[in-house]
């Protein structure tokens, strides 16, 4: 199981040809597949979140810091040193057993 960064990893991983705005928006897709097929919820401040799946995938997007700002060997914060990213996955086994990552 991995965190949410490890779902942008593998994105580069699987597309190393991608602009940054469009593989912003494959991990988005891959986010929100997560989520609605029900496989991990995501968590903030140790609190499971209830807003809408679009919602909650649209706090990255709005987030994300710019492609001059990111920082890729540091997903959770930015070049700047500021911490961006709003929440982070918890993993639902089939018994309803919770992975927090």
């Amino acid at each position: 199981m991995c965190g949410v960064d490890g779902i942008w990893y593998k994105t580069y991983d699987f597309h190393p040809d991608l602009e940054f705005q469009k593989r912003i928006e494959v991990f988005l897709q891959v986010l929100s597949a997560i989520l609605e097929r029900g496989l991990a919820k995501l968590q903030s401040a140790d609190q499971m979140l209830s807003a809408p799946i679009e919602e909650q995938v649209s706090q990255f997007r709005v987030a994300w810091p710019s492609e001059d700002d990111w920082d890729e060997d540091f997903f959770w914060a930015s070049k700047s040193g500021i911490g961006w990213t709003p929440s982070g996955l918890v993993w639902i086994a089939a018994g309803g057993s919770e992975f927090w990552t």
